[in-house]
């Protein structure tokens, strides 16, 4: 079993009939995310979306450059997992990893109206100064699709320092099957970077966060079944099946427990 903390399905460049079978065709517990930056009407967008997908489906918001006073509480009524603030550049809350930002007094007011409704904060796409304002004030933290600094040097990954905060706080990381996030573009390279995180860090923190439907798959990683791939590496490092159980769904899935009590 795969709990993919990130996928871009709903606002994947796709038909209505390829995004249903796309939505009907995994067993997996996917976490799929709104990403808004480019949608007019987000909260009518998300409202129909939500129809789409049945209603019941784990789902995010990326980029909450449309929210304001007025309008958070809907957001909140919808009850995603987790939120982001931005995308990458910077808006009305916060700067983002390639348009640093402090963040701002909406900012701090929209994090407060999160935490009072038990959904985390995403600090994905977050620029240094403000990941380390939301860190300090955000009750639920994690990074829902990264990768790392420590194996490939990039504004949108995590340093060392940002991943034990997370760590620290009881969040969890998602690691990311993005190319330019991992350095290379293999299969091979996504697990690499899974094990750099489990021995830099531990594996209770580690979990899958693909960002497929939002970039490029890797080669031998393009669907969910692709996993064994992944999984048959972590093998060969000396990863036992039930560490192979918590990285791809165990730590994601306890994180999110607190949802369904």
């Amino acid at each position: 079993m795969i709990f993919d903390l990130h996928n871009d399905l709903p606002t994947a460049k796709l038909s209505a009939t390829e995004r249903i079978r796309l939505l009907t065709g995994t067993v997996e517990t996917v976490v799929y995310a709104f990403w808004t930056s480019e949608l007019a009407e987000p909260l009518k967008f998300i409202a129909d979306g939500m129809r789409e997908l049945g209603g019941t489906i784990p789902f995010a918001i990326e980029d909450l450059w449309f929210v304001n006073e007025s309008n958070i509480d809907a957001v909140c009524s919808l009850r995603p997992v987790y939120c982001s603030l931005t995308h990458n550049g910077r808006n009305s809350l916060a700067g983002g990893a390639l348009e640093n930002g402090r963040l701002t007094s909406l900012g701090k007011f929209v994090v407060r109206k999160l935490n009072d409704a038990g959904i985390a904060v995403d600090v994905a796409h977050l620029g240094k100064e403000s990941f380390n304002e939301v860190a300090a004030l955000a009750e639920r933290l994690i990074d829902s699709h990264t990768g790392l600094n420590c194996v490939c040097n990039h504004p949108r990954n995590l340093s060392d320092e940002q991943a034990q905060i997370i760590l620290e706080r009881g969040g969890i990381v998602g690691l990311t099957a993005v190319a330019d996030f991992l350095g290379g573009n293999e299969a091979d390279d996504y697990a690499g970077t899974i094990n750099s995180f489990v021995q830099k860090f531990g594996i209770d923190g580690a979990c899958i966060g693909t960002d497929f439907n939002g970039t490029q798959p890797l080669n031998e990683l393009t669907n969910y079944n692709d996993f064994e791939n992944i999984a048959n590496k972590l093998l060969s490092f000396g990863y036992t099946e039930n560490d192979i159980s918590k990285i791809f769904y165990d730590n994601a899935n306890n994180y999110f427990k607190y949802r369904r009590q």
